[in-house]
C-alpha cells in the first residue's frame, strides 16, 4: 500500500513537471519524454510497475485518464496560444502609440514655428508699426 502511494505520488511529480514544460512550450530535460523535438505528458505506462499491472491500473482507466490528461494540455496550449497573440498585439499597438506621439510633437513644434514665425512678419509688415 505504501509502495503504491509512493508510486503515485512520483507520477503526480512527473505528470506535473512535464505540463509545465509542455505549456512553456519547452522541451523536457528528463529522458524518455522527448518525442520528435517534443515533450509530452507522461502517461501510467511510462513506470514499468503500472505497464505491468502491479499499480492497480486498469487498461481502460489508465487510457481514460491519459485521453483526459491529452485534452487538458490541448486546451492548456489554446490558452497560452491565445495570451501570446494578444501580447504580441498589445506590443504592436505600443509601438504605434509611441509613433503616434512622436509624430504628434513634430506637428507640434512646426504649428509653434510657423505660427511665430507668421505673427513676426505680419507685426513687421504693418504700415502703421514702422514709425520714422
Amino acid at each position: 500500500m505504501k509502495n503504491q502511494r509512493i508510486r503515485e505520488m512520483q507520477l503526480r511529480e512527473r505528470s506535473s513537471k512535464s505540463l509545465i514544460a509542455n505549456v512553456l512550450d519547452e522541451d523536457d530535460y528528463r529522458p524518455g519524454l522527448v518525442q520528435g523535438g517534443r515533450s509530452r505528458v507522461p502517461s501510467a505506462f511510462d513506470d514499468p510497475g503500472f505497464a505491468s499491472g502491479a499499480g492497480g491500473c486498469g487498461s481502460s482507466s489508465c487510457m481514460a485518464g491519459v485521453k483526459e490528461l491529452g485534452l487538458i494540455l490541448k486546451e492548456i496550449r489554446l490558452i497560452t496560444g491565445k495570451l501570446r497573440h494578444e501580447e504580441e498585439e498589445h506590443e504592436v499597438i505600443g509601438d504605434w502609440k509611441f509613433a503616434a506621439m512622436v509624430v504628434d510633437r513634430i506637428c507640434l513644434i512646426i504649428f509653434t514655428l510657423f505660427t511665430a514665425i507668421a505673427t513676426i512678419v505680419v507685426l513687421l509688415s504693418a504700415p502703421h508699426l514702422l514709425v520714422a
